[in-house]
């Protein structure tokens, strides 16, 4: 690798390893939205270990580990390749500094989900809890890492981003990271770590400064079934030629998939609680009568396929029965300016700035101009319902119950066909962090988390 068009053909590979079913593109969002009140399995299958909280030790999910520290190896070795390739122009020099912003956004971003899935949130003790082993450089293969302090991979992460930002180009990056996911990525990282002023000041900038804008209403439902929207900051990309495939986020949503991935009768309830709500619309429950199944499915349609419009789906499973895309096709957000205004709410709400009225009221009075919410009633548990409305099925709801200290409750369902599960789940419960999977143990000792 001597030249910086080679080096971005190895930064597509990053790119590929976090659009994987094993991170992004799946795992990361279903199986800690499943462990939260939103979503439920209707049969036993996919996702049935997370739904029941039935992992340990033995068979906790590797791949959430496993995956994390590929990309940040690969990131690194990117950056290794990156010291050594000389610049002739302030073009190519901007375009290495780029890359450089990139892969350390991408690192960044790879520990903070390593950390969420293993280690308990900052709020808890200050970060004084065992997080995941910090890895900055290329390891040999038996290396022994041990495991640093959420605060300390906190440290790490704040350190990458704030050293990235300055190398990032600010322009709309289709599929890779710019400068404004990279604030985006900040602001959330400062708000689970309660640092309130700053992730109120980052997520601000961002909805002043950036070239994103929110969706409007009647663009609201059918933006879904399209590539970007105006509020896209990064999203995975997916096409008919490059996709998850069959275990993607898209084909467990979708009901003539495997259909594993859905709402629970609790989340629909509180979406149908304002039927002027422009969310409702995103509810489909879906009767597969086409095939023979009784069964209905929640299905929230933030990955239909891409020309999938509500209507186009309504008449392919209630009307003509017209085919449709490939639900694979959908992008998946990982990004996006409704997050930046929930988040300002948020830090405000709790003393890091004002407005929280401003910033909340931005996402409801889009949903129902009818609803917007008085002063005196901004509260962290308003806030926290409107996150929960709008993030539905992007994989929030679950961090943001435990980090606030909210034990997640849920009901029973007859859609889940009789599977047992835990209904009240404590915030501080052990299994709200995943074991260190055994296969990590076997050859690298570390302490595993109390309870496995």
């Amino acid at each position: 690798i001597k030249k910086l068009p080679d080096v971005k053909i190895v930064l597509n590979g990053a790119y590929d390893l976090m659009q994987s079913t094993s991170f992004l593109n799946n795992n990361y969002i279903t199986r800690n939205d499943m462990r939260s009140d939103d979503y439920q399995i209707p049969d036993f299958g996919r996702l049935e270990d997370e739904y029941r909280y039935d992992f340990d030790e033995q068979n906790s999910r590797s791949d959430l580990w496993r995956s994390p520290y590929e990309i940040i190896r690969q990131v690194t070795s990117i950056l290794g390749m990156l010291e050594n390739i000389e610049t002739e122009t302030s073009n190519d020099e901007e375009t290495k500094q780029d890359f450089i912003g990139q892969c350390l956004t991408i690192r960044a971003l790879a520990h903070f989900s390593l950390c969420n899935s293993y280690g308990l949130p900052y709020s808890h003790n200050a970060g004084n809890n065992l997080g995941v082993p910090i890895v900055t450089t290329l390891l040999a293969a038996d290396a022994k890492t041990p495991r640093s302090s959420v605060a300390e991979v906190y440290t790490q992460i704040i350190n990458d981003l704030t050293a990235a930002i300055p190398k990032l180009k600010g322009g709309k990056n289709v599929g890779n990271l710019n400068v404004w996911a990279a604030r985006t990525l900040l602001a959330r990282v400062y708000l689970y770590k309660e640092e309130n002023d700053n992730a109120y000041a980052t997520a601000v900038d961002v909805i002043n400064n950036s070239p994103y804008s929110l969706m409007t209403r009647t663009e609201y439902v059918n933006s879904w079934s399209t590539d970007y929207s105006s509020e896209s900051i990064f999203s995975c990309i997916n096409s008919a030629a490059d996709n998850a495939g069959g275990e993607s986020i898209n084909n467990l949503s979708d009901p003539e998939g495997y259909g594993q991935f859905m709402a629970s009768q609790d989340l629909i309830d509180l979406i149908n609680s304002d039927q002027d709500d422009i969310r409702n619309e995103m509810l489909y429950i879906d009767q597969l009568s086409v095939i023979g199944d009784p069964t209905t499915y929640g299905r929230i349609l933030k990955y239909p396929g891409k020309g999938n419009t509500k209507s186009v789906l309504i008449d392919h499973f209630e009307g003509s029965g017209a085919p449709v895309e490939s639900s694979e096709t959908s992008n998946v957000g990982i990004f996006r300016l409704s997050e930046l205004y929930l988040i300002a709410a948020e830090a405000a709400v709790k003393g890091g700035g004002s407005n929280a009225d401003l910033y909340l009221n931005a996402i409801v009075g889009r949903a129902n101009p009818a609803a917007i919410v008085a002063v005196a009633d901004v509260t962290l548990d308003r806030v926290l319902t409107e996150r929960r409305k709008e993030l539905m099925g992007e994989g929030h709801r679950f961090f943001d119950l435990i980090r606030n200290k909210r034990n997640i409750v849920r009901s029973a369902s007859v859609r889940a066909s009789g599977i047992s599960a835990r209904m009240e789940i404590p915030y501080d419960d052990y299994q709200v962090v995943f074991a260190i999977p055994l296969a990590e143990l076997n050859i690298n000792p570390i302490q595993q988390n109390p309870g496995y």
